[in-house]
């Protein structure tokens, strides 16, 4: 079926159900940005891509909103499909809510999938459309009748991350929502992020490509805990594991039922912002529902020491990866590569590490212009071939049983313009800022991002995406609380925290550059004017000084280089070849 084929199945089952529109959320039942194929909906009703945005299907238009990251890729991938792109975060944007209240009349009925939106986001809807005498009607997923051969969920078996990997026992970590149980005065807590139910109890699966999570409910009771899984998926040896963690085992698709087993003057603690509301909407019935965020957000984030030692571990199987797979490109460029070709050849090298699980994202793979694209995706057949000119970009990342990784470097490929080496050397200046910054206890990301930005705004320049995300430890590669960018998060940047650090650039039609490191938050000094944080740079690869204009870089900013390229052939040179150690030698060489 065509895009278009698709809307209009699904408008003549809107009109059987009485809708005036019907509303795709682009997610699952547990708030996830990267989906198992069952849940694909955005993208199997519109084509596109991109992780985030929502789709509204009226009887006559429709519309994808989405944010900065992905305007350029909708525009494309929406081209004839009857689907209108709607720019969020920008200046005077209207998000899907505001739109629907001031285009459809009084009386008109919404539908959606109330397993696919959270809690918060539904009473968002609520509060905006009431007012207009909107209904929001809540349905079964309505594409599952046209949606003929969507894939089944997944069947990927459980494993366990041992205590000495993960730094806290499966028990320990339940003792401490007991404990936050208790303080709520509550009986029951019910998780729903798969990150985090993964990270309660120290297990893993491949349910999500490049997120080792499962598909998964847990509740955690005074003196039981659950998880709510697909039975086939748990040997025997890992629920006997599990129940010695005082975890019991139920089917996933049981959850309602086991609800209906329990004492009716219960009162459970869930997270609004990412529980689906079909859930609490039973919750809500039955019993007294406390809402919260989630204490496993804030406690996965900030990484104990074992953890914070694997990332350390993680970051040097990433730098020889990386080299060898620079050096390869470097002697390879002219022998007809193309953006898919050397992204599976970097994955390759990535999987000759010990401890590789998966790639942690699809890699971004952009050559030339296509790197102005910042979540740009390479189509088969249709990927550029590097040339040895301008810059190519690739921003990937590995999983490995104790560390992700997130990098992003752009190296040149043969000439350069004076601009792109302008950028280049302004973006990193951006990267190095925010390395390098120095701040109180208290900070909030959006109270740094300016650092990062600040080199690109003294020459009019600018990016339109977030500074920095947080990063699990063999979890999501994107995780909060923190995030370091323009919009408040009314979150700490505190010790312990892994964020990443990648400005950029894109200049359409021409070049796009992104420098990106891990940074861990640590502490740095207490005095009379109080408590000071700064940041551990953990991840280990070059950055091309040939493509810099050295003029524009302070003594300091080069002097961080050199001694941050100094550590990166230390730790890189034993595990390479002594060609490869050479070649490492001369791009890590002292900037004058």
């Amino acid at each position: 079926m065509t895009i278009k084929e698709k809307l209009s199945a699904l408008r003549a089952i809107m009109e059987r159900e009485s809708l005036d529109a019907y509303i795709i959320s682009g997610t699952d039942p547990h708030n996830s940005e990267y989906l198992p194929a069952a849940w694909k909906q955005r993208q199997w009703i519109s084509g596109f891509t991109g992780s985030f945005g929502t789709v509204v299907v009226l009887k006559n238009e429709a519309g994808l909103w989405t944010d900065t990251r992905y305007f350029i890729q909708a525009e494309k991938q929406l081209k004839d499909s009857g689907i209108q792109m709607h720019k969020l975060r920008v200046p005077e944007a209207v998000d899907y809510p505001e739109w629907l209240a001031t285009n459809l009349p009084e009386g008109s009925r919404v539908g959606l999938d109330s397993f696919c939106i959270s809690v918060c986001d539904m009473k968002n809807l609520q509060e905006t459309l009431t007012p207009k005498q909107i209904t929001v009607v809540e349905k079964t997923d309505l594409l599952g009748e046209i949606w003929l051969d969507r894939p089944s969920l997944p069947d990927a078996q459980l494993f366990l991350v041992p205590a000495a990997t993960a730094g806290k026992s499966a028990n320990e970590k339940i003792t401490m929502i007991r404990e936050k149980l208790q303080a709520a005065h509550a009986d029951y807590m019910l998780f729903s992020c798969l990150d985090e139910i993964a990270w309660l109890y120290n297990v893993r699966c491949n349910d999500i490509i490049y997120n080792p999570v499962a598909i998964s409910y847990a509740v955690v009771g005074k003196a039981k805990a659950w998880l709510f899984i697909k039975n086939t998926k748990v040997s025997r040896e890992i629920a006997s594991q599990l129940s010695q963690e005082g975890i019991e085992i139920r089917d996933y698709h049981h959850l309602f039922l086991f609800l209906e087993e329990l004492d009716k003057n219960s009162v459970f603690t869930v997270d609004s912002a990412t529980l689906n509301y079909a859930v609490y909407h039973k919750l809500f019935t039955e019993f007294q529902v406390k809402e919260q965020e989630s204490p496993i957000v804030l406690a996965k984030a900030i990484k104990n020491p074992i953890e914070v030692e694997g990332f350390r571990k993680a970051c040097i199987k990433d730098s020889v990866a990386l080299t060898k797979f620079f050096y390869w490109v470097e002697r390879n460029i002219g022998n007809h590569l193309t953006e898919i070709s050397v992204s599976e050849q970097l994955s390759a090298f990535r999987a000759q590490n010990d401890g590789y699980a998966e790639d942690s994202f699809a890699n971004i793979s952009a050559y030339g212009a296509n790197a102005a694209l910042p979540h740009y995706s390479a189509i088969p057949g249709e990927d550029a071939e590097l040339q040895p000119r301008g810059f190519y970009l690739i921003d990937s990342g590995g999983q490995y049983t104790h560390g992700t990784t997130d990098i992003t470097r752009t190296v040149p490929l043969g000439e350069l313009t004076r601009l792109e080496k302008e950028d280049y050397t302004t973006v990193l200046k951006g990267m190095i800022a925010l390395s390098r910054c120095i701040f109180p206890k208290g900070t909030k990301g959006c109270n740094i991002d300016a650092i990062a930005r600040q080199p690109l705004w003294q020459t009019c320049r600018n990016y339109g995406h977030g500074t920095g995300h947080g990063i699990g430890f063999f979890l999501n590669v994107h995780e909060g609380p923190q995030a370091i960018r323009q919009e408040l998060k009314n979150q700490d940047v505190v010790p312990g925290m892994v964020t990443s650090d990648e400005p950029g650039l894109y200049r359409e039609g021409s070049h796009g550059i992104r420098h990106e490191n891990m940074i861990l938050c640590i502490p740095v000094s207490k005095n009379e004017f109080g408590e000071w944080y700064g940041f551990e740079t953990l991840t280990l690869c070059y950055f091309d000084t040939s493509a810099l204009l050295l003029d524009l870089l302070s003594e300091d900013e080069k002097k961080w280089l050199n001694d941050y390229h100094k550590t990166v052939y230390e730790k890189t040179a034993p595990y390479l070849t002594p060609e490869e150690a050479q070649w490492l030698a001369e791009k890590t060489k002292p900037v004058l």
